[in-house]
């Protein structure tokens, strides 16, 4: 159906995304810095879903000849590519930002702000050539503005992140190309895992208190996303999981005031 690309997508909402666009036919090239995972996952899914539709590169989106070698290796997979998903994305560990190790800010800026300009530009001309495609960015805590201790230097990249796509949105309405982001809330993966395990005992109990009320499972958020990405004509778009009537909605709800599914990751 589509042949997509997602930068990340050897674990966590990355992957997910991949697999739900192969249940629906599409064919997705995933990428990744760590090469025997990346190729764990390739061989998995395309086990389930047919080797000609999964293909995997390895790659660090903070090296733009790395990006670029990753558009021609989709390229020579599927021969176009519909669909770029900027997703590869880190997080600094939650401390307060004077606290924080020097060397953790520089990766968290280079991949969530740098990784993600050096694959709309790769992507933006490679779709401007071929006539036609899609490039959708991540969203996440910090892109409307929010703020909470801890995440200074990671909000500060989401916020850029939205700052960019709109921007880029109106410089690129003339081109054959649609732009638009990707708000999947909070969802449990293993980096948020065990960065809730290295949280002072009084954090992390208001942490999971608002986990266990807004968070989801991947494969829970996946499948709409994709269905709303696949559904998309429209350039601008900006496809949420978790809306802010969601989230109300959520805080007012007995249901979901005494759900508990952090403790199914042990948590």
């Amino acid at each position: 159906m589509k042949n997509i690309v997602i930068t990340g997508s050897s674990q966590g909402i990355g992957l997910g995304l991949a697999e739900e666009f192969l249940k629906r036919s599409c064919c997705v090239m995933l990428s990744a810095r760590s090469e025997k995972r990346l190729e764990q996952e390739r061989k998995r899914l395309a086990d389930a879903y047919g080797a000609y539709r999964v293909a995997a590169t390895p790659c660090d989106v903070t090296d733009y000849a790395k990006v670029q070698m990753l558009w021609d290796a989709a390229v020579r997979a599927f021969a176009t590519v519909d669909i770029w998903i900027n997703n590869a994305g880190i997080m600094n560990t939650t401390r307060r930002y004077w606290e924080l190790d020097q060397a953790e800010i520089a990766p968290v800026v280079n991949t969530n702000i740098i990784g993600v300009m050096y694959g709309s530009h790769v992507a933006l001309r490679g779709m401007i050539k071929q006539g036609h495609g899609q490039i959708y960015n991540l969203e996440g805590m910090g892109s409307n503005d929010s703020m909470r201790p801890g995440f200074t230097v990671y909000g500060t990249t989401k916020r850029a992140v939205r700052y960019f796509t709109e921007s880029l949105v109106e410089e690129a309405r003339d081109l054959p190309v649609q732009i638009g982001t990707i708000g999947p809330g909070i969802v449990v993966t293993e980096f948020l895992i065990e960065n809730m395990k290295k949280m002072p005992p009084e954090e992390y109990q208001q942490v999971r208190m608002v986990y266990n009320i807004l968070a989801d499972k991947v494969e829970t958020v996946a499948p709409f996303l994709v269905e709303h990405i696949l559904a998309n004509t429209a350039t601008g778009a900006k496809i949420d999981w978790l809306t802010d009537e969601k989230a109300m909605e959520r805080f007012n709800s007995d249901e979901y005031a005494t759900r508990d599914l952090l403790v199914e990751f042990g948590l």
